[in-house]
């Protein structure tokens, strides 16, 4: 008999329980051992693996924030350049004022949105994809009412979708989960569970999944946690508790030697934790300037971006406690990442500072390849697709930089009417761009 472990929950004392188990017989037959023990391992293997791994998007799909976590897309057929006039495939106007990016599975776009004087209602609404109308909207209502203002979020963390379903998370400590049609399935209110958040700015840190839990970080001044939630009950798979600090960054979730980490950046720090348990695993501290930009990865190396120069870092996975003496690889000299995360891509990496200069940085060295001005400051990260890199300001234009050696401008976007530029999602022969109460549809015409 194989045994198997799918979850494990903690209690008070950091102790893990087990959750769910599965056995696996195995048949001794003569004729079918060899066979049968096979596919009863690989069968151990096909349920294990998802349980915790994240799967890599399909050209047809953005399924949460930065896409898969990283912002790269291998769509194909993207727009290069749009005027008013042409690429512009439909402008859709979406109910109240919303941060968060646009999420998409196949035909549909999901989004969130908040609306009155104290953000008290909240929307969760779809789109077509090829039309752009309105297939459904939800409202609910707010746990937690917070007074609107220019420096208070709205909707700021971006939902995540999967094949079956969607969840959505407010700064209020909303937690949902629907169907696709926008049936609801489960609903949680973390306020209400574990007090009132804190933070004068709002939330913004976003959702992040793997192939069966939704990770959730809570950094504030207040009750601050990072949550593993099993999507289709809503329930904790466990809640690894942390020392109040500030963080709008959304969890990384990566793999290193076959084991599964989340990497998640809070004002002063830099941490990860097993996927699977929730325990600590490794952390970096005397960082400042770090709460915004989300952490990114290629191989094993991980770059923070922070609003200060000198702190914006790569980390070498791996190490085990405080590795902040041992496995930073390179400080970046001048490069600093305001809002923008970093976007590594082609074994490179570019910031965004807060008046629009880009840095190109050589990923394994940090040392400086090129910088340039790409019209102004960016809240959302830039895109990488093929041999292009699109940086979308907040004065609503798109610049498109060819990747390479030096500083390549190969096209320069704007469109009438179009506010700062929230979020961005990327599927084949599309690219959606999501103001404040704007959805555009851009794609080859």
């Amino acid at each position: 008999m194989v045994r198997g472990l799918a979850a494990v929950d903690h209690d008070a004392q950091g102790k893990a329980e087990v959750l769910t188990s599965f056995e696996v017989p195995v048949d001794k037959t003569k004729t079918g051992d060899i066979v049968r023990q096979k596919l009863s391992l690989l069968l151990i293997l096909f349920i294990c693996m998802p349980l915790f791994g994240a799967t890599p998007p399909a050209p047809q799909t953005w399924p949460g924030f930065r896409g898969a976590g990283d912002c790269r897309t291998t769509a194909q057929k993207l727009p290069l350049e749009w005027t008013d006039q042409r690429n512009v495939a439909w402008r859709a106007e979406l109910p109240g004022h919303g941060q968060s990016s646009p999420v998409v599975w196949k035909d549909r776009i999901f989004l969130t949105s908040v609306e009155g004087a104290n953000k008290e209602r909240l929307f969760v609404s779809a789109y077509d994809l090829k039309k752009g109308s309105r297939l459904w909207m939800n409202r609910y209502d707010s746990t937690m009412p917070m007074k609107d203002a220019n420096t208070v979020s709205k909707a700021a963390p971006t939902p995540v979708v999967d094949e079956k379903r969607l969840y959505a998370f407010f700064e209020s400590g909303d937690l949902l989960a629907l169907d696709h049609n926008g049936k609801p399935l489960w609903r949680r209110q973390l306020t209400k569970e574990y007090g009132e958040f804190k933070v004068g700015h709002g939330l913004g840190s976003s959702l992040a999944m793997t192939d069966r839990a939704l990770i959730l970080l809570v950094a504030d001044l207040g009750p601050s946690y990072l949550l593993a939630i099993d999507k289709q009950t809503g329930r904790n798979l466990w809640k690894a508790d942390r020392q109040a600090a500030v963080s709008w960054a959304t969890p990384l979730i990566t793999e290193y030697k076959g084991k599964s980490q989340i990497i998640i950046t809070a004002n002063g720090e830099v941490a990860a934790y097993e996927t699977q348990t929730g325990n600590l695993l490794w952390f970096v501290k005397g960082l400042k300037g770090n709460a915004i930009p989300s952490p990114s990865v290629s191989g094993d190396l991980v770059v923070i971006g922070s609003s200060d120069k000198g702190l914006n870092i790569a980390i070498r996975l791996g190490g085990s406690g405080d590795v902040t003496n041992t496995h930073v690889v390179w400080r970046a000299q001048e490069a600093t990442a305001n809002f923008a995360s970093p976007l590594i891509h082609q074994g490179r990496v570019y910031f965004v500072n807060k008046v629009g200069v880009a840095f190109c940085l050589d990923l394994q060295t940090g040392e400086e390849i090129w910088r340039s001005r790409v019209g102004g400051e960016c809240w959302a990260t830039p895109l990488a697709a093929g041999d292009r890199i699109y940086f979308f300001t907040n004065e609503g234009v798109t610049t498109v930089m060819r990747e390479g050696a030096k500083p390549e401008e190969i096209a320069k976007n704007s469109l009438s009417n179009l506010e700062r530029i929230y979020g961005v999602a990327a599927v084949d022969g599309a690219l959606l761009l999501r103001s404040g109460n704007k959805l555009i549809k851009l794609s080859e015409q």
